[in-house]
């Protein structure tokens, strides 16, 4: 299978062309990578957050919570255009406008000979579904937790130790999503700086709050 084409840039974002993805990461070249943060209202109105467990097979991060869908922009997408990762990792196809775009941020990872030099343009999607309406990628996406936003602003701002929530976990032995519930702690994030989290905590509250354009 020929590997996809994304577009490349310097490192302000200035279009340079294409590359493929195995060249981007071998060469540390920058390209765009979708992230979107699904929210759902609670009866009582508190805003809650659906984090993704990634799978255990991932490169980066295996079978730690991050985003809830993300992904790399195609040659000739634009930014929105990766909402399609919403429906390709959870299977919840969801209309355009309902993203929220929140801001664009700058990632540079390097492990060993990969080099993942990104720009994340990154969304905000409320949605009134629930898990049952999810269908999630056996390749990509071993469970999805619901977290309330408040225990996760608690949580990076190191007012507690560990947060509770619930979600469902794909069965290894049956490939299917069973229901579970626990503690989490920071460990069991993907590792970025504090500050991201608490900037897009944050973010999504004042959104909650009512403010729509940011």
């Amino acid at each position: 299978m020929t590997d996809e084409l994304i577009d490349i840039y310097d490192e302000n974002m200035n279009p340079l062309g294409t590359a493929t993805k195995q060249q981007v990461h071998q060469e540390g070249l920058w390209h765009t990578a979708f992230r979107c943060w699904i929210i759902k209202r609670t009866p009582d109105n508190k805003c809650h957050i659906w984090l993704q467990l990634r799978g255990k097979n991932k490169r980066l991060y295996p079978n730690l919570l991050a985003s809830s869908a993300a992904g790399h922009l195609r040659h000739g997408e634009q930014n929105r255009d990766g909402i399609r990762e919403i429906e390709e990792e959870l299977g919840l196809k969801v209309a355009p406008e309902k993203l929220v775009k929140l801001f664009t941020t700058k990632k540079s990872v390097r492990e060993d000979d990969y080099i993942d030099n990104e720009f994340n343009p990154t969304y905000l999607c409320e949605v009134n579904k629930d898990f049952k309406d999810l269908h999630l990628s056996e390749d990509e996406v071993d469970g999805i937790f619901d977290f309330d936003l408040e225990d996760l602003q608690n949580l990076f701002n190191h007012k507690v130790d560990k947060i509770y929530s619930s979600g469902l976990v794909r069965n290894a032995d049956t490939n299917t999503p069973e229901y579970k519930t626990g503690y989490f702690w920071l460990s069991d994030f993907v590792p970025h700086d504090d500050s991201y989290y608490q900037k897009v905590f944050s973010t999504i509250k004042r959104y909650c709050e009512g403010q729509k354009e940011f």
